[in-house]
């Protein structure tokens, strides 16, 4: 296996742990959303490799850029409901590689 297989490997294992909320910007009543992450990136391009990669294995990967940290953030999941947010966190790490 070569290094970079072996990287994206671990990336996708590390990051499909991480989950985080983040409240909205907008006018109204601040929605709070919670995301689970698999890749953070500060090139773009890599950002669109691993959304790419992850849509090819089923996933409805997306990625988004976080303007603040000039990071580009690849998740699997965007939801209101923390609970959903953790359950699917729970199965990405029970059942993917």
């Amino acid at each position: 296996m070569n290094g970079q297989v072996m990287r994206e490997k671990f990336l996708f294992l590390f990051c499909a742990c991480f989950l985080f909320g983040m409240t909205s910007l907008s006018a109204q009543t601040p929605q709070k959303y919670y995301y689970v992450v698999i890749g953070v990136f500060s090139k773009l391009d890599d950002a669109v490799k691993l959304t790419n990669d992850a849509n090819l294995k089923g996933f409805s990967a997306q990625y988004a850029v976080h303007l603040t940290k000039k990071e580009y953030h690849v998740y699997l999941l965007q939801t209101s409901e923390q609970k959903k947010a953790k359950s699917f966190l729970d199965q990405i790490r029970n059942e993917t590689e």
